[in-house]
């Protein structure tokens, strides 16, 4: 069976926005995003859950390798969104947005229903309730109380617009 979003991909004008909302860092590091004291690197991909090592805060990553990461996890939402979205038709600029957010959140089903229904109204509401921060432990459940990150809710104020 076939949807009707089957020949979107993310555009480069895509690529470039969630490359800008991710940033790009040539190193592992400690997020402080929404995976909160998990050890990233790149464009925002998870290496694990906890904090990274001595030895792996001393990692450079490459171009290459960040480029080869960040394609295959594109890719993988890419497929996800066309899976879960199969009834409603998005633009080009929803599409890409949805990409950037799960991206972001992993893969948030109710926004993912809503789209599928056509109510965007509701996908822009539920994305802007994914504006608050965990920590995570090295097994990757939530400790602490959450925070709410300001940057983060100006990117969700991004990528919700085009649902307005």
């Amino acid at each position: 069976m076939t949807g009707v979003n089957d020949s979107l991909s993310m555009s480069m004008e895509g690529y470039g926005n969630l490359r800008i909302r991710e940033g790009v860092v040539y190193r592992y590091y400690n997020d402080l995003g929404p995976h909160a004291g998990n050890c990233t690197w790149g464009v925002g991909t998870l290496a694990h859950f906890g904090t990274c090592t001595e030895a792996e805060l001393k990692t450079v990553v490459t171009t290459k390798d960040i480029n080869a990461a960040l394609s295959r996890h594109v890719h993988l939402v890419e497929r996800y969104i066309r899976k879960r979205v199969s009834h409603t038709k998005l633009t080009q600029a929803q599409f890409d947005a949805l990409v950037s957010f799960s991206y972001n959140v992993g893969n948030p089903a109710s926004v993912m229903e809503s789209a599928d229904k056509g109510d965007m109204e509701s996908v822009r509401k539920k994305m802007l309730q994914y504006i608050y921060i965990y920590k995570h432990d090295a097994r990757g459940h939530k400790v602490g109380r959450p925070k709410i990150l300001a940057p983060l809710y100006h990117r969700r104020l991004e990528e919700s617009a085009p649902f307005k």
